[in-house]
């Protein structure tokens, strides 16, 4: 014993490489009365970047569980005070160095205000990036997507949210929940846009803990833009249109776009994904696990060969050690999975481990036959706020069944960007969601930009 606290106090005599930030000069403060109506925003900022680049001119929020030197952060508890990070995030570093300026931390949860319509939710949980984009605070945002979290909120909002590739986009500098399903993306009205911004975010990193076989490359997403989709094979996930679980008009309108991809030379066709059905269980049991690793590794987790920010150590674990506890759900996950763990073991792990590899195997095969996947974002139309999950008559069976739609790609890893489509519930724009081979997220692009260009009539 004695031997190796000899080497942890060697470790503390030697320096470690300050890569932190003197943010002088980056004032923020809370939204004054009337700036922010829909509770989208929870600092105002102005943070500026480069004179050139190929964001120069655009305002850009950032969710609050990325990292902007020395704005505070969400802490993990929902309180009011989280830590001010002494680091920016990967992606802030280059979101800056393109030229844009960032303008407001965008605030999570579910209870923000769609400026479709205020009486329904924003969706959850990037949700205050999506209201801004959608009510013009910003030009772009960034979300966090760890089970549909950019998806929903762009598709409730009418806007466009890319869930990329797991590893292209750098995740240091985030709240970590689960290094193998934590994804970052860009947020913005147009799929264009959208893809000018993924080239700015993409490519490897050397403090990235997420894990990949070979260094991420950049490329030009934009560049099949003007392809158009004649004779591109499109599978259309046949469990993602059950009507058990989507409303008709959810139904009607993704039907309409079906037509406007074949009308535009795409040969469409339906496929399957048989334990498409079992996606939620699969995440619900993936997160938990990681979730109980992560706080026990100081919010870090382990097994990487990443950066850690010493700044943002804060113990967080089912044993509410630390400054900040988890919030309530996400305690309850955490707690579950440390039960199961010492009682059962690895048992629940490895179960849910393995049936993710399957679910993996099952959806990349599909690419043999086709070039993408289309399905709707999300079953059925927003949430009106105020009504309680499964209250409108759903059983929670049915309730909880809706994140397959969105948490099935965060466990395979395939690139899903979601576009809006045609007025289902309430009136209020459904959303298509698009998916590729992994790291083939210029075919999703093509695919989006010429349906959103006729969807719009350009």
């Amino acid at each position: 014993m004695a031997e190796l606290l000899d080497v942890f106090a060697q470790l503390q005599r030697l320096d470690v490489p300050d890569l932190s930030i003197r943010p002088e000069g980056r004032p923020f403060r809370k939204p004054e009365p009337g700036e922010d109506d829909y509770g989208a925003v929870s600092w105002v900022c102005e943070v500026s970047g480069a004179s050139s680049g190929a964001l120069h001119g655009l305002r850009v929020g950032v969710k609050d569980n990325i990292a902007v030197a020395g704005i505070p952060m969400a802490p993990p508890d929902g309180g009011a005070d989280g830590p001010v990070p002494a680091e920016d995030a990967v992606v802030v570093e280059r979101i800056l160095d393109a030229g844009a300026t960032i303008t407001a931390k965008t605030a999570l949860g579910t209870r923000i205000r769609n400026p479709l319509d205020p009486a329904f939710s924003a969706g959850g949980s990037s949700s205050g990036s999506a209201v801004a984009v959608a009510s013009g605070l910003v030009d772009a945002a960034l979300g966090v997507d760890q089970g549909g979290s950019i998806r929903v909120p762009a598709a409730w909002c009418a806007i466009v949210g890319m869930k990329a590739t797991h590893g292209l986009v750098p995740s240091y500098g985030l709240t970590y929940w689960d290094h193998t399903l934590d994804h970052i993306g860009p947020m913005t009205r147009r799929v264009a846009d959208n893809a000018v911004m993924l080239g700015v975010l993409a490519g490897g990193d050397s403090r990235d803990p997420q894990w990949v076989r070979a260094d991420p490359v950049a490329t030009d997403y934009t560049a099949f833009l003007g392809d158009g989709l004649h004779g591109l094979r499109v599978g259309v996930i046949a469990e993602s249109v059950d009507p058990d679980r989507c409303t008709s008009r959810s139904l009607d309108a993704f039907k309409q776009a079906q037509k406007v991809l074949i009308g535009l030379g795409a040969l469409v066709t339906h496929v399957s994904v048989p334990w498409w059905r079992h996606g939620y269980a699969m995440w619900r049991a993936s997160l938990a696990m990681g979730l109980t690793g992560m706080t026990e590794w100081f919010g870090q987790g382990q097994g990487h060969l990443g950066r850690i920010d010493e700044s943002r150590l804060q113990p967080a674990g089912p044993d509410l050690g630390g400054r900040y506890s988890l919030p309530d759900e996400a305690l309850a996950m955490a707690l579950t999975a440390e039960h199961l763990r010492r009682s059962r073991l690895g048992e629940h792990y490895a179960r849910a481990q393995n049936l993710r590899w399957e679910l993996r195997r099952q959806v990349s095969s599909l690419f043999q036959d086709v070039d993408l996947l289309v399905a709707p974002t999300w079953p059925t139309g927003p949430d009106r706020l105020g009504v309680s999950e499964g209250s409108a008559g759903e059983s929670e069976d049915v309730a909880r069944s809706k994140m397959n739609w969105t948490s099935v790609f965060n466990l395979t890893g395939h690139p899903a960007l979601s576009v809006p489509g045609f007025p289902g519930d309430d009136q209020l724009p459904t959303s298509v969601q698009f998916v590729g081979r992994h790291f083939d997220e210029r075919a999703v692009y093509r695919a989006g930009h010429a349906f959103q260009n006729a969807v719009l009539g350009e």
